[in-house]
Order: structure tokens, then sequence, then C-alpha cells
């Protein structure tokens, strides 16, 4: 009988499956939980709603028209190659009957300096606001991600919390008590273990020998760097284009070399409408813009796939339409940065040893004595005169600069807050005399397009009180030297790198004489500049001997709320905080950073067309492998 008995519990195991899944799978099983409480939340009266602000809340749901719900969010990191078995939730809530309906999210504040042709009131969601449903409809939701972090590729697995409110029953359920329980196997060895090199410049074979400088000096300072041509790749790849080609490239040189950084070197091809390094356009089109460049699309190389890193072809549907959000299709797109990815848009062989002498002197020579001097400048983004219900008082630019002057005075930075609320500018002379005298780091928050920045005087009536900052015309003026700045600039387009003066015949050719050039609302396509050399941002950086060493703005519209909640206004200054805060020294992880915190904490960018837009816009002109400050 005892020879029997081990025999019998064998089959049983057999039987049941337990015998395959402990010798497989159940041996390498990880089991992670978190325990936490929520404090309670405040409730305030905002004229006939109600706000709610809870403290472990680091963002809200924010759709347009939809009430303003306070969530939580966790993050965690595991190696790139964990396979997520399961992820459970369990919320205990606290429920509030509430004696006013929820605050409505504002609309977002178009950043441009063009009248426009659409309001920009609130429009309630009348259908929900009468419904018992409850909104959101689900207690959390997980996402997961494959992103850079700290040179290494992580899966990030983000779990939002929501609070839930039924409109109809005037009903909230907060949550009091989370319990999160992760079932995860890791992986068997390590993934993406090659370190060869840390850049990859990618340029046509026309300006290779011109860059052999900047690779050179990058060599010397531990910066491994190698250079491929366009055409080469193009020889090697078979994409869907010859932008999928690169990305593919970019791919496997993350996985043959290690590559960190992936320098783009080239923009179009003169005036023309061909390219060096082609720009990928989004598809998310709204009633305001139809596509836009983004080089993320380069950055984000892999998505989760049941424990696998994949390839990120930004087209889930396989329509062949890449980043689609319209007509109730979309893409659903990973985001995060898996290469660290900037732009120098140079359009010929003249234009790159002046560059290449900036970022070489600076990282050799930058210093303190100037370079721990910040400016920042703003407005009121959304007055009155773009809004009827405004609040007064409330300037998004100076708001939005405010956070960035914080981070940088609590680290060391003497700042000059040139806002117009105090006086401090007023006009193209005041913002050049600024610059010139010499800062590391500038922050502009406003309204623009490719050829200028300004923003509105406060509580401004009408649109004749826009005050112009800096416009194409003062780039000569800029006169700085060698204490070069980052510059992130606030506003609409001021870093859309494919504008070329082509753009002024074909506007003519597609509109008409008469449309292109109206000048009452709706305005005519001449007044966006997209007609301009170069754009704002780019002209900065690619101005000889002056202006700043990067830059970094929006290639399309840009995006802001009446406060500083998500958006662009909320995306800007966590560079900033990226540097100063989260110690990343080199551009490009500082600006990779601020989408990978835009994801973790705003999120909504596969489910809403404003955040998709603002991650996907927020485009580096520069060498994204910059020590900031320099090496001295």
């Amino acid at each position: 009988m005892k020879k029997i008995i081990p025999y019998l519990i064998i089959g049983i195991m057999v039987i049941s499956g337990l015998g395959a899944v402990v010798s497989s799978e159940e041996y390498y099983l990880n089991i992670e939980s978190e325990s936490f409480s929520l404090s309670e939340p405040f409730f305030k009266n905002v004229d006939s709603f109600i706000s709610i602000d809870l403290k472990e809340s680091a963002s809200n749901l924010m759709d347009p028209g939809k009430p303003m719900i306070p969530v939580v969010k966790k993050a965690y990191t595991f190696p790139v190659g964990t396979r997520i078995l399961d992820v459970v939730v369990d919320i205990e809530n606290r429920h509030y009957l509430l004696n006013k309906k929820i605050q409505p999210t504002p609309p977002a504040i178009i950043q441009n300096n063009i009248v426009e042709t659409k309001s920009n009131d609130c429009v309630l969601d009348i259908q929900l606001y009468s419904n018992l449903d409850l909104y959101p409809s689900e207690a959390y939701e997980v996402t997961k991600t494959i992103g850079l972090r700290e040179g290494k590729l992580v899966l990030s697995l983000n779990v939002r919390i929501n609070s839930q409110y039924s409109p109809g029953l005037n009903i909230i359920n907060i949550p009091k008590n989370v319990k999160i329980k992760i079932q995860h196997i890791p992986p068997k060895k390590p993934l993406f273990t090659a370190d060869e090199y840390d850049l990859l410049i990618i340029t046509d074979e026309e300006f290779v020998s011109e860059l052999q400088p900047l690779v050179e000096h990058k060599n010397s300072f531990g910066v491994k760097t190698v250079i491929e041509s366009t055409q080469d790749i193009y020889s090697e790849y078979d994409g869907r284009d010859k932008q999928e080609d690169i990305k593919l490239r970019i791919k496997d040189a993350r996985e043959e070399w290690g590559i960190e950084y992936v320098l783009l070197a080239g923009g179009r091809k003169g005036q023309k409408m061909g390219w060096y390094v082609p720009e990928r356009l989004s598809n998310n089109k709204d009633d305001s813009e139809n596509c836009y460049a983004s080089d993320l699309y380069y950055a984000d190389i892999y998505k989760y796939d049941n424990g696998d890193p994949v390839f990120e072809d930004w087209d889930s549907n396989g329509n062949g339409i890449f980043a689609e959000f319209a007509w109730g299709s979309k893409d659903i797109i990973d985001y995060d940065p898996d290469v660290y990815v900037g732009r120098i848009p140079f359009r010929s062989k003249n234009e790159i040893k002046s560059i290449i002498d900036k970022i070489i002197n600076y990282e050799k020579s930058a210093d303190d004595s100037w370079f721990k001097h910040a400016i920042v400048l703003g407005g009121d983004t959304g007055p009155p005169a773009r809004n009827s219900h405004a609040t007064l008082g409330i300037y998004e630019g100076e708001l939005s600069t405010a956070i960035t002057a914080e981070v940088l005075e609590n680290n060391g930075f003497v700042v000059d807050k040139l806002w117009l609320s105090e006086g401090a500018w007023s006009g193209r002379n005041d913002v050049v005399k600024a610059i010139n005298e010499g800062a590391g780091l500038i922050h502009m928050s406003g309204h623009g397009n490719p050829a200028y920045w300004g923003n509105f005087l406060p509580d401004a009536e009408t649109e004749d009180e826009m005050v112009d900052g800096l416009i194409l015309r003062d780039m000569n003026k800029l006169k700085n030297g060698e204490k070069l700045p980052i510059i992130v600039v606030g506003g609409c387009h001021n870093a859309q790198f494919n504008v070329t003066m082509t753009n002024f015949i074909l506007g003519i050719l597609r509109n008409g004489i008469i449309d292109y050039f109206r000048t009452s609302d709706p305005y005519g396509d001449f007044w966006k500049r997209e007609w301009v050399p170069r754009d704002f941002c780019s002209w900065l950086v690619m101005k000889k001997q002056n202006g700043a060493i990067a830059s970094i703005g929006c290639s399309g519209l840009g995006l802001g709320f009446f406060n500083i909640v998500g958006l662009s206004d909320w995306l800007n200054p966590r560079f900033f905080d990226a540097y100063a805060n989260q110690s990343k020294e080199h551009l490009g992880q500082a600006h990779a950073q601020a989408i990978q915190d835009y994801i973790t904490i705003i999120g909504g960018v596969n489910n809403h067309q404003n955040d998709r837009k603002t991650v996907e816009e927020f485009t580096l002109i520069g060498d994204p492998s910059l020590r900031i400050g320099g090496y001295a």
C-alpha cells in the first residue's frame, strides 16, 4: 500500500495539471503586494459646482465638459521581459452625497496668436451629468509600457485608481483603503545587455564627413558614438516606408550595440518638400489640425506583448495610418521612450559647422557663472479675450513658469521672473536684452506660431492686448555669445521643423489668393506662418555663435488648461524638474523623463486626443546626448 500512495499522488497532479505548472512556471512565480490608505477628501464650492481635492491624487480625469474626478496613480517597474500574469486591486470606498454637481473640466487653451474660429467656452456634457451610471465605469485601470530608465529598458506597470461619480444621484465613491497584488514571472535571463555604443547619429551620406568632428568630440568625453547614413539604412531594411526603415535600424542598434541616444541629423532639403531625415506625421486629427510631426515615433521602439518586448510600429490596427486617432478609429500606442531622440534640422552643409562648434564649446567650457542664471517669461495665456468664462487674476503662462522658477531656485539657480502682470517686460526688446545677458535655462510660456512668440496682458479683453515677445526678425539681435541657454517654449508650432517657403506657393494654389490672405475670422493660412524658412525653435539653435544650444517646443498646436493640471503647461516644467530634481544630466534624458512623467502621472494618452497630442508634439531640437551645463 505504501508503494501505491506516491503513484496515486502523482496521478492526481497530472490529471489536475498541477504537475506541469509546478515544473515549468510556478517555480518562477513572484507575487508583490502593497496596501495603503488615502486621506479624507476636501470639497470646495466653485460657483455653482463643487471641486474635490485628494491629497494623494497628483492628477484628475480631464475630459472637457465631463466631471473633474481625482485619481491616484501607482507605478511599478520590472526587468524587461517580465510576464505579468495578473493584477488585482481591492478597493474600499468612502461614499459621499453631494449638494452640487462636480465641476466640469474646462476646455483646452490653444496657444496660438490667431483668433480661433471656435469658442473656447466650456460646454457641459448634459447627457453624462444626468446619467445614473458611475463615471468612470471602471474602478481602476492597468497599463503596461516599456521604456528607458537609468540607462536600462524596463517594464513599467501603471495602476490608476479611480474615484467614481454618479452625476444623476450626485454620489461619489472615493477610495479609502487600497490593496494591489501583482503576480508576475521574471525573465530567465537579462535582456538588452549590449554596451558597445551610446550615441547613434543618423544623417544623409552627404553630411557624414562634416559630422565627424562631433563624433570625435563625443568619443573624447566617453560618449561612444557611431554614425550611419540614411542611404545605407534604406538599402538594408524593408519597412513600409523610409521612416519605418530608420526606426527598425534604431531597434537593431539598441539590441546590438546598446545605444541610448539617437541624433536625427538633418531636416528638409533646403526649402524643398523633400527630407534628409524624414518626419513621421501623427494622424491625431481634430477640428483644429489634421496632422503634425512627431519625433517621439523614433524614440518609442517597443511595446509589451504578453511579457515580450515587440516592435512598436504606431499602427496597432494595421490599416497603414500611423498614430491614428480620428473618426472612431485609433491606434493604441506605448509612447514610453526607449531611446533618447533629438533632431538638429540643418538643411545644408554650410549650417553644420556652426552648430557642432556650439556643442563642442558648450560641453567643454560652460560654467556656473552664467549657467546658474535662469529666466522665465509669461503672461495671461487664457484671458477673457479667448474665453468669456476665464478666471480673472489667473495667468496661466505665469503659473506654469512659476513652477519652473521654484524648482530651479530650490536647486541653486538665480531666476529672473519676467511676468507681464508685474510689468517686467513689455515687448521684444526686453526679451532680446534678457537673453543677451546670458542664462543657462529659459522657460517661455505663451502663444506662438513658427515665426512668433508672445502672450496676453493680464485679463486682456481684446486680441489687440497680445504683447509680442520674440519674432524671427529678432534672431539677428541675439548677441549672447557663448552663454547659450536651453530654451523651453510654450506655444503653438514653435518647433514645427517641417516648415518651408514652398508652403507659400502651395497655400495659394490650395486656397486661392483671397482665402489664403484673409484677415478676418476665419483667418487665412498665410497667418499660420508655415511658409517661413525655419521654425522659431530651430532658428534659435541653428543661429551661428549666438541663440540657444537647444530648444524644446510644440511641433503642432500647443494646448493648456485654464489651470495647470495637464497638457503643455504641465509638461514643460517637468523638463526642468527632471534635470534639477531627478538628476537627468543629459538633454535627452530630461526631455524623455518629462514625457514619462506625463504618461505615469497624467495619463490619458490612449484615451484623449489632447493628452496624446501633448506628448507627441513635445519636440527636442538639439543633441540628445548633450551634457546639461557642460562637463566642466
